[in-house]
């Protein structure tokens, strides 16, 4: 079967074309953030106050304590969170995005919102509704296939 047909192909190059669409956007000082640093950022955007750890993230994005403590320190530095101490212990550091890294994320859904409403244009409610739902059944099949482990 030539690549064009198969579904694993076009799920990958759309992903990547949607991806490359957003990651083209600089943020308001024009540094460019990294994709990992950007989706642990925004992670802890939508997860205000649930009181979240470096440990936490560290499993949420199945990466190491160094690879985490690594992109956490670079956040801080710019100023996208702060570490606080957890009201009953101490020694647990909350993660805490910055009023500078909330108005970023705010941005960030908004072109998010407006490629999705450009990548739509032209199709039809019911043929979106249908690749959502033939989407979602690929999803369905993928996760009941048995996986390794690899983190």
């Amino acid at each position: 079967m030539e690549s064009e047909h198969l579904i694993g192909y076009t799920i990958r190059a759309l992903s990547n074309l949607f991806r490359r669409q957003l990651m083209s956007h600089q943020p308001p000082d024009g540094k460019p953030c990294s994709e990992t640093a950007g989706m642990i950022m925004g992670y802890l955007c939508e997860h205000v106050g649930d009181q979240l750890c470096q440990h936490d993230i560290e499993q949420v994005f199945c990466i190491r304590r160094s690879t985490a403590s690594r992109f956490l320190i670079a956040l801080e530095k710019e100023e996208m969170i702060e570490r606080v101490s957890a009201p009953n212990d101490a020694r647990r550091k909350i993660i805490v995005p910055t009023e500078k890294a909330l108005a970023i994320h705010a941005q960030f859904i908004a072109q998010r919102d407006a490629l999705e409403a450009q990548i739509i244009r032209g199709i039809p409610r019911e043929e979106v509704d249908a690749f959502l739902a033939t989407a979602k059944k690929i999803q369905a099949n993928l996760a009941e296939l048995p996986q390794q482990k690899t983190c």
